[in-house]
């Protein structure tokens, strides 16, 4: 289903409880007597819609974090802690280097429960063996450098980085 489709729905929906609920509301009925006062009766229907139960202020305890929020909060927490791996990651590259060193290695590893990485291995060549090494080395080193936020669980999280070099430019 492509957007535009979706955004029709919604309004087909909307448009379709809101007829719904308001086709039971009466108009206000004008009662013009003889002596000119005008009485507005404001009685809801028979079949009126509550939208909320009531409540008395000891039974409403703290708001609660909607699911739509945390699982924004979770995203901007994996997306924080994913740049911050790759920060330590690059950190740790060695930085003394023979020549021009530039490439790109590309490599696949397991951040465990305790932000421990796991698995590291070359997925894609930078086309230089030393820079590949030293990827993995410095993936390696990183590895518990970076303390993983609460909010992500203990579920091991796989994550293919690709590790730049630019030296020698």
């Amino acid at each position: 289903m492509t957007d535009s489709e979706r955004i029709a729905a919604a309004i087909a929906i909307s448009l379709a409880v809101h007829w719904l609920v308001f086709k039971g509301i009466t108009t206000p009925s004008l009662d013009t007597g003889s002596n000119d006062m005008i009485v507005v009766d404001f009685t809801p229907p028979a079949a009126a819609v509550s939208l909320a139960a009531p409540m008395t202020l000891e039974e409403a305890g703290p708001p609660q974090e909607s699911r739509e929020n945390r699982a924004d909060r979770r995203r901007q927490a994996l997306a924080a802690y994913l740049e911050a791996v790759s920060d330590a990651v690059h950190a740790r590259r060695m930085t003394a280097v023979g020549g021009s060193a530039i490439g790109n290695a590309r490599i696949s590893l397991t951040i465990d429960a305790s932000g421990g990485f796991t698995d590291v291995h070359l997925l894609q060549s930078s086309g230089n063996a030393a820079l590949d090494r030293d990827a993995q080395h410095a993936a390696r080193a990183a590895s518990g450098a970076v303390p993983r936020p609460p909010i992500l669980g203990t579920a091991p999280l796989r994550l293919d980085l690709r590790v730049k070099y630019q030296y020698g430019l």
